[in-house]
């Protein structure tokens, strides 16, 4: 086939010359993703942040072919090349099963975006089910074990999708960086992908990639607490769980009438009907931010306010806990009665908790645990080759990433925060 580029403001040209993937790239189920935005509510906080899963998608496809091409032609793996065209396509598809506002919906949908990857890939009636099916009827299970890490082939084809070293890690640091307008997930892409190896058929980095590696885990670390846990973020998204909790309320109480407008889209969702693949798959964010729109004239009172308040972004009040959450369980009916007083009649709507806890690296995890293993670094070819946990040479990471933080804000509306300090303070 022809070859069809993609111009891409991190990668530069992405070049796609096998047409399953460019039909896969062309499927109704792929393109849908061009209205997921990568980071959701994000782009409160930075004006940027409007770059789709879509655009992420593809980046993780090229990344898989580089790594892919610096492995076989650095001669450190031979690939069998119907593996490595089943690891571009897994690479291009891990994120098929996103909803709108990704993980906020999952709450809803009581799903896993996993699982819906698995549904979206894994069942007949889908444009991707037939297209890799045509090409190979293994295929869609095989990519879908890749994905979900079950796969019994190579396993440094499934860690280079999910593992604390993976190509979707590496796009995503520097893709959201790049679309927000700073500087924290930035680090040397090029270097960190020519330190890659494989040893007894896993990824590991040679003594050469330390520095990549210690670049990559901080930008992950740094982009974390900058961007993805900022706080105007977090407070617009309590602001949207909220609401649709209400909206929820609404239609499963037989108050229905009360929203007015709601989209078929999102009906089964809000009444807790188990929804089909093919109802998930025509939800998308236009769906929601539609919604929302026409809720700001809602005869509901408080998803008329919600919605207004995350159309016109005025968000929730931020109040950092710090070592006062027990003094906030302790007050917490004098913190409510403050946020009725404020005008809130019903104020479980207007009082939230904010957890947010991020680890950057972990270089122990315990077998009945799960997760990734850690990432180790080859000091030695000798037989058995000689490979180090990379906290041992590094104490940079092993002070600073390789610790939990955790961090407690309470959420309220402006117009109660005052009020509601004045009882923390005493």
């Amino acid at each position: 086939m022809k070859e069809y580029v993609f111009r891409d403001p991190v990668h530069g040209n992405i070049s796609v010359t096998d047409p399953t993937v460019f039909a896969l790239i062309q499927s109704p189920e792929f393109q849908r993703l061009r209205r997921i935005r990568q980071l959701g509510t994000s782009f409160i906080s930075y004006p940027g942040a409007e770059h789709t899963r879509f655009a992420h998608s593809l980046g993780v496809y090229h990344l898989m072919k580089q790594v892919l091409r610096h492995l076989t032609d650095r001669g450190i793996v031979q690939i069998d090349p119907e593996e490595q065209a089943l690891a571009c396509c897994a690479a291009l598809l891990h994120d098929i099963g996103h909803g709108p506002f990704s993980h906020l919906f999952e709450k809803l949908t009581g799903q896993h975006h996993e699982t819906w990857v698995e549904r979206v890939i894994g069942s007949p009636e889908t444009g991707i089910y037939q297209l890799l099916a045509g090409r190979n009827e293994q295929w869609p299970a095989r990519i879908t074990s890749i994905i979900a890490g079950t796969w019994d082939g190579p396993p440094f084809l499934k860690e280079l999708i999910s593992s604390q070293l993976d190509v979707d890690r590496m796009d995503y640091l520097l893709r959201d960086s790049r679309m927000c307008g700073v500087t924290y997930g930035q680090y040397d892409l090029e270097r960190l992908i020519q330190t890659l190896t494989v040893v007894d058929g896993h990824v590991a980095l040679t003594d050469k990639g330390i520095h990549s590696a210690e670049e990559f885990l901080l930008a992950r670390y740094f982009m974390y607490w900058n961007v993805y846990f900022h706080k105007a973020t977090r407070a617009i998204e309590t602001v949207l769980d909220k609401m649709l909790d209400r909206a929820v309320h609404l239609v499963r109480s037989g108050q229905r009438d009360q929203i007015g407008f709601l989209p078929p889209s999102l009906e089964p969702i809000l009444a807790g009907r188990a929804m089909t693949l093919a109802e998930y798959l025509q939800l998308d964010e236009t769906d929601v931010m539609y919604a929302i729109k026409r809720w700001t004239e809602s005869l509901d009172p408080v998803l008329r306010d919600l919605s207004d308040r995350f159309i016109n972004r005025r968000l929730f009040s931020g109040i950092r806990l710090d070592e006062r959450l027990s003094r906030v369980l302790e007050r917490q009916a004098d913190i409510v009665a403050a946020v009725r007083a404020a005008g809130f009649e019903e104020p479980e709507y207007y009082y939230h908790i904010d957890k947010t806890s991020n680890l950057a690296y972990s270089y122990y995890v315990k077998p009945t645990e799960g997760g990734s293993p850690p990432i180790q670094v080859l000091v030695d070819w000798t037989q058995p080759p000689v490979l180090r946990e990379v906290t041992t040479m590094s104490d940079v990471l092993k002070s600073i990433a390789t610790e939990r933080v955790t961090r407690y804000v309470l959420f309220v509306p402006k117009e109660a925060a005052e009020a509601v300090e004045r009882i923390l303070a005493n």
